[in-house]
């Protein structure tokens, strides 16, 4: 048997699952026809303000802020900075000590560390497609 060189990403426009390989950073859905990044997003720093979209994961640093209408992530939102912006994530929702959140936020699960502020709607339990 070959190795196995594709991996399997959920698209964040038409919420299905499509194979892309494994070394790639960027993809077009065959379903949808509509570009992917295929990276985990990282904000580090203060003032990023464009949508966050990803197959993967978005980790926003203790000292990052995301001001921006959207994030979206298929395997999950880690905040320990800030961030202004809805939030859909198709993975688990964590907010670490440091975080404040201020919009609505929609995850299958949410992890909550003692000391985060939260300011605005949270809807857990979320169907895995819209």
């Amino acid at each position: 048997m070959p190795p196995i060189k594709e991996r399997v990403v959920r698209c964040y426009h038409c919420r299905r699952e499509i194979f892309v390989p494994l070394a790639a950073r960027s993809a077009s859905c065959p379903l949808c026809h509509r570009g992917l990044v295929l990276d985990d997003l990282l904000v580090r720093d203060n003032g990023f303000a464009g949508k966050l979209a990803t197959c993967g994961k978005v980790l926003v640093e203790k000292k990052g802020r995301a001001v921006t209408r959207q994030i979206d992530a298929c395997e999950g939102v880690d905040i320990l900075g800030s961030v202004e912006a809805r939030i859909v994530s198709l993975g688990p929702l964590y907010l670490g000590r440091s975080a404040r959140v201020k919009g609505e936020c929609q995850a299958p699960s949410i992890v909550v560390e003692r000391g985060a502020v939260i300011d605005g709607v949270l809807r857990i339990g979320v169907p895995q497609s819209e």
